[in-house]
């Protein structure tokens, strides 16, 4: 993974605090002018950030259970940004109600997946196995990962 902030280059703190990521989510979704957030909205997405993490929790790629949750908006945690906003996207429009909650749903379920998946294994291919390792020694030559499926 990058050193840096994937959004915000000019962050070398490796993240993003979540006020940046709310108000580059607030851009995106277009609802209004991030400029006139107020506390009350910047506690809610305190709520969905929280609810982000959760789903990084109980991912099956996950390793990290130290992950903690946000108490404010200046918080940083290790979460890819990219993987933050577009979680941040999806739940404020869910809470919203809008039909723009079925384009950013798919969009955070797959930018988790593939950090994660990254985090785990690299760029490595996956290779479907036989879960048993099969009764036929010609499905198995070696030692399978459990992780990724390739044989070593």
């Amino acid at each position: 993974m990058a050193l840096t902030s994937n959004t915000n280059p000019h962050i070398r703190d490796k993240n993003s605090p979540l006020a940046t990521l709310a108000m580059q989510a607030l851009r995106r979704y277009g609802d209004f002018h991030h400029g006139t957030v107020d506390g009350d909205v910047m506690m809610m997405f305190i709520e969905f950030a929280n609810a982000v993490i959760d789903e990084i929790r109980n991912h099956p790629y996950n390793t990290d259970t130290d992950l903690d949750y946000y108490d404010s908006p200046t918080d940083v945690r290790l979460v890819s940004d990219r993987v933050m906003v577009n979680g941040l996207l999806m739940q404020y429009a869910m809470q919203q109600l809008s039909d723009k909650a079925s384009l950013y749903s798919p969009l955070f379920y797959k930018s988790l997946n593939q950090d994660l998946w990254f985090k785990l294994n690299g760029s490595t291919k996956i290779q479907l196995r036989v879960t048993d390792d099969g009764t036929n020694k010609r499905n198995i030559s070696g030692t399978t990962s459990t992780i990724n499926g390739l044989v070593t």
